[in-house]
């Protein structure tokens, strides 16, 4: 489990990247290049303001 403190500064960093536009893919991407757990995702994206069933259809898509 990820710490409260480092969710937050990767949170944040989303945040920036969707201020400046970046889609679903990008955040995803730098959630993947900070190894954050793949159950944290949903939550995390949650947090984001991406409803659940952007994931499900993004990774659908993915598949």
């Amino acid at each position: 489990m990820t710490s409260d403190f480092v969710r937050n500064i990767h949170l944040a960093t989303a945040q920036q990247l969707r201020d400046q536009g970046a889609d679903l893919t990008v955040i995803l991407e730098h959630f993947d290049s900070v190894f954050l757990p793949q159950d944290e995702l949903p939550e995390m994206l949650d947090q984001l303001g991406y409803p659940q069933q952007d994931l499900k259809q993004f990774l659908h898509g993915q598949c």
